[in-house]
């Protein structure tokens, strides 16, 4: 089965196909909508998807999953 994965432009894995990620990119995509979009305060986000409140604000002010993929590289 052929697999692409998301690379920085050193060609590191970014987002969910990092070897350390612990979140999906969905997940990520999630937090951020409830907190741009909705309004919702980094507790209320760190309670429902069970993280610290710290991950949630790193996410939700780009420090943490912000890298843009420079390309998509297959594996196998």
């Amino acid at each position: 089965m052929r697999k692409y994965v998301a690379v920085n432009e050193r060609g590191r894995r970014i987002g969910e196909d990092h070897p350390r990620a612990t979140l999906s990119d969905d997940a990520v995509d999630l937090i951020r909508e409830l907190h741009e979009d909705e309004g919702r305060s980094y507790g209320y986000i760190a309670m429902r998807m069970k993280i610290s409140v710290n991950t949630i604000k790193k996410i939700c002010r780009y420090e943490r999953r912000a890298q843009i993929p420079e390309k998509w590289v297959r594996v196998d």
